[in-house]
C-alpha cells in the first residue's frame, strides 16, 4: 500500500514556519479548514498566520502572498 506523499494535517500537531529570509520557527495547528487545504497556525511567537493550500506547488503558503511564509507539517507519530 503506498502512503500519502505529504502528511495529513492534525490538529494540534507540529509545524514549523519557514520565513522569507531563512529563519524558520516552530508552531502548532490550530485549526484546519476547506479538508485540509486551508491551516490557522499559532507560531512560537505568538503570531497567528493562516496559510493555504497551493494547486500548483501542493505546498502551504500564508494566505497573505506568495513572498510570505512557508509551512511545513512535521511528523509527529513519535509523541503520540
Amino acid at each position: 500500500m503506498l502512503s500519502p506523499s505529504r502528511l495529513p494535517p492534525r490538529l494540534g500537531a507540529p509545524v514549523r514556519v519557514a520565513h522569507f529570509g531563512g529563519q524558520s520557527e516552530p508552531g502548532t495547528i490550530l485549526a484546519i479548514h476547506e479538508n485540509g487545504r486551508r491551516l490557522e497556525i499559532a507560531c512560537e511567537s505568538g503570531e497567528l498566520i493562516e496559510f493555504v493550500l497551493n494547486r500548483a506547488s501542493a505546498r502551504f503558503l500564508a494566505r497573505s502572498g506568495s513572498t510570505g511564509p512557508r509551512l511545513e507539517l512535521l511528523d509527529d507519530s513519535k509523541h503520540r
